[in-house]
């Protein structure tokens, strides 16, 4: 009835990474050599939900074209932090041209008025009492809608869980069919208007990556809040109590507000 289908891919079946892009033709997990296949068949698939389809129908229903006209009619205050539009990065992003394969186009961020901004989110969940196995949503926010209902669970986007039972250890991969489609987006994707009656041309931008402190880290491949550099803000460094003995770090807030207010340079 939704008239599109889910995408299933191989992983490992650690969860450790998913069978595509620069692992397309591995036999086995490039990080705990686990095979690809056994007896010809899939240890474990991560099913992907399509962006495009669920992104180009919400133009087929009046209610929803006339909620997302929000971005359209806010007003950014310098001043003041009360949205995703009053960020330097989006700011930044309308005053940049798009570019696709290193040829800088015409186009602008956000210049079309029906332009769709994403953020993702990603977090893991343990569905059992124990916590020893998890799997990780990747969730995405259409923030063209009215704050008060961005994270209503009728707006909310999940284009596929990662099963786990461990973390991932390369998230990219399994991140790569929603980029292969944003790139899609990036040059436009044909949809219909139905308010107007008329078709058009979609592009749907990502503008954040978003989650708690372990999300973050897989993210972007960071060591963690137990490294000697643990926070991504700053360039505090941690220190080893004495009555900790090796492999304990400590920082304090003050130590770490401090540096973000006057960063090192790098």
């Amino acid at each position: 009835m939704a008239a599109f289908k889910p995408v299933s891919y191989h992983c490992c079946i650690n969860s450790c990474c998913c069978f595509v892009g620069p692992h397309e033709k591995a036999n086995t997990c490039p990080f705990c050599d686990e095979p690809c296949l056994k007896d010809g068949h899939p240890c474990k698939r991560f099913t992907y939900i399509p962006i495009i389809p669920q992104l180009v129908v919400y133009y087929k229903n009046a209610d929803m074209i006339e909620a997302m006209l929000y971005c359209r009619t806010y007003t950014p205050n310098p001043n003041v932090m009360s949205d995703i539009f009053d960020s330097d990065n989006y700011t930044k992003l309308k005053d940049s041209h798009v570019t696709i394969g290193g040829k800088k186009l015409l186009l602008k961020f956000f210049s079309g008025l029906r332009d769709i901004t994403l953020g993702l989110s990603t977090d893991g969940i343990a569905l059992f009492k124990r916590r020893k196995q998890t799997c990780w949503p990747l969730i995405l926010f259409n923030y063209n809608l009215p704050p008060e209902v961005h994270f209503h669970l009728q707006n909310i986007l999940c284009v596929g869980v990662i099963p786990g039972p461990n973390k991932p250890k390369d998230f990219d991969s399994f991140q790569w069919p929603l980029v292969e489609e944003l790139l899609k987006f990036k040059i436009g994707v044909p949809a219909f208007d139905i308010r107007a009656s008329e078709v058009f041309s979609l592009h749907a931008y990502l503008i954040l990556n978003f989650g708690d402190m372990l999300a973050i880290v897989m993210v972007m491949q960071m060591k963690g809040h137990n490294a000697l550099f643990p926070c991504h803000f700053c360039h505090i460094n941690s220190t080893l109590p004495s009555h900790m003995g090796s492999g304990g770090f400590r920082w304090t807030p003050m130590e770490c507000w401090n540096s973000i207010q006057n960063p090192p340079e790098w």
